[in-house]
């Protein structure tokens, strides 16, 4: 079991060789369609643009932009994605507010995992060619299965799928 984890840890912390180079060749301005997919309740289309720039020829800081919806009602999120640790893959989310998310480069995809009271947030985004997949999918804890399996004595707790928000954007000209 020791040696399975020592692989595990080894193939976790090795840097992604990849063509699909993490985020020299995201950048750019994608652009395309967000479907917000709720367990109960409507789905919904909303406009997306996440826009990829280094900042000032930093190879450590880039731009993070991203807008939801067009006109009077969009929302643009103003972030900066900052290498932490480009060895071991390891960026962060900085919202600017304060909030620091961390992302992780794993096998030309870039993943995060955070909450936000008792919401448990995945993101993933992944570049396919000149697509950009994103998913967002939140949880709500279960209060009622919180507790300790009997018989391992393992503390666990359950989340129950809340929404679902995917977008599939291409690279613009």
């Amino acid at each position: 079991m020791s040696f399975l984890i020592l692989i595990s840890m080894t193939i976790v912390q090795t840097p992604a060789s990849s063509s699909n180079s993490f985020p020299q060749n995201w950048q750019g301005t994608w652009s395309g369609t967000m479907f917000n997919s709720p367990v109960q309740g409507r789905s919904q289309t909303v406009p997306m643009t996440l826009r990829i720039q280094p900042i000032s020829n930093n190879p450590m800081r880039y731009s993070w932009q991203i807008t939801y919806g067009t006109g009077a009602k969009k929302l643009v999120r103003n972030y900066e994605l900052v290498a932490k640790d480009q060895g071991a893959s390891h960026f962060v989310i900085d919202e600017k507010d304060g909030t620091l998310i961390d992302a992780w480069w794993v096998g030309d995809r870039l993943y995060s995992q955070f909450r936000v009271k008792n919401r448990l947030l995945n993101t993933q985004y992944e570049r396919q060619s000149n697509r950009l997949h994103y998913e967002l999918v939140t949880y709500q804890s279960v209060s009622s299965a919180q507790g300790e399996n009997e018989q391992q004595k393992v503390p666990f707790e359950s989340y129950q799928l809340q929404v679902v928000q995917s977008a599939e954007l291409s690279l613009a000209k």
